[in-house]
This record gives C-alpha cells, structure tokens and sequence, in this order.
C-alpha cells in the first residue's frame, strides 16, 4: 500500500508541475454581462469603471486567450496601450454568437499576471460582429503590453520573406542566330532555266 500510495503522489506532482509550465504568462478573459437573478454560482458582482454602474458577468467567461490568435498594440490617448485581437476559428464563431444574442449588453474585460488581475476594459455589444475581430482602447500597462507581445503573434511585426529570383537557363536557342555582329549572308538566287535562241523571223510583229 506505501508503494502504491507513493507512485500515486509522485504522478499527481509531475501532473502538477506540468500543468504550472504550461502556464501562460498572461490570461486575458472576457466575460458577458450576466442577469444578477441567475445566483451567484453563474453571476458574479463588478463595477464597471468605464461605464460607472455595478452589474453581473457570468462566472465563466466566454472568450480567453486560449482563442487568441493574433494583436495588434496601438497607444491610447491616456498613455496606456490599446489592443486589437484577432480569435482564431473557434473564437470568431463564440463572438459571433455573443455579439448575436446578448445586444446591449456588456463584455467585460479582465487581464490578469503572476502579479494579479484588474479591468481593463468594459463595451456595450452594439453590433454583430462576424469577422473574428475585437478592440480593446484602452488599459494595459507597458509591462503587460511586453508580456503580451511575447505570448502572442504580433500583426505587421511579421519581416516579409525575399523574394528568390528565377535563375535563366544558359542554354542556347538553336533557332536563333545569336552572333548580331556577323554579316548577314545574301540569299541564294533561283536559277532560270536557259530560253532556246529565236531567229528574227520567228519573232511576232505588230505590222505586218
């Protein structure tokens, strides 16, 4: 029983260790604004700060950076870094599905490291958004921005590859005469045959 148990605990901590490398070194989750009458195990209080109103999100978000496949980083006006992301397939497909049926409600976003986790940004779902695509304007740090720039795919950061040049064939084209500086030789002339000798006499006249 002590071996079995001892085998037993050393799995659970290389299943342990494993899954802490696995880690990504940034979490970014969205969660959709929830109905405060679903209880607590599905909703969840927040106060939104950019709207200035307490409400509910689900428990359990409905996209994160498992989905991400891309950002792009741009500067807000505060200083602060904006984000544009890009979902893979199964990302575009969920926001395609919140942007359809949750109309006028929130999508809050939370950025979280090994240092902890704040609101960075909250938007109304005013539209129906189809193409995979989603802006953050504002609230993430330098340092965040460094870490997120690490994790993920960067658009536009990508270095175009060269383009190879085609390598002509040195091969001769029998067909054409490639020596420009050679005098052209004159064409053959055909040769007549000999006209048989006519007399005088044997020649047409115009009076005669």
């Amino acid at each position: 029983m002590q071996i079995r148990t001892l085998i037993a605990m050393l799995a659970l901590t290389c299943a342990s260790a494993f899954g802490m490398s696995q880690k990504p070194k940034v979490t970014v989750r969205f969660h959709s604004e929830a109905n405060k009458q679903d209880g607590d195990t599905f909703a969840r209080p927040v106060h939104l700060q950019y709207q200035n109103r307490d409400t509910h999100i689900e428990s359990i978000p409905v996209l994160s950076e498992k989905q991400i496949k891309a950002i792009f980083p741009f500067r807000a006006a505060d200083g602060s870094w904006g984000c544009a992301i890009q979902f893979n397939e199964s990302g575009r497909i969920r926001l395609e599905t919140l942007s359809s049926d949750s109309r006028g409600a929130s999508l809050v976003v939370f950025l979280g490291t090994k240092t902890g986790q704040h609101q960075i940004a909250d938007m109304i779902v005013d539209r129906i958004v189809t193409d995979g695509t989603i802006s953050i304007p504002r609230g993430i740090t330098d340092i965040e921005m460094l870490v997120l720039r690490s994790q993920f795919k960067v658009l536009g950061a990508e270095k175009p590859k060269p383009v190879k040049k085609e390598k002509k064939d040195d091969v001769t084209d029998w067909r054409i005469n490639r020596d420009r500086s050679a005098t052209p030789k004159p064409a053959p002339q055909p040769v007549l045959p000999a006209l048989p000798e006519r007399k005088a006499a044997d020649l047409p006249r115009l009076a005669d």
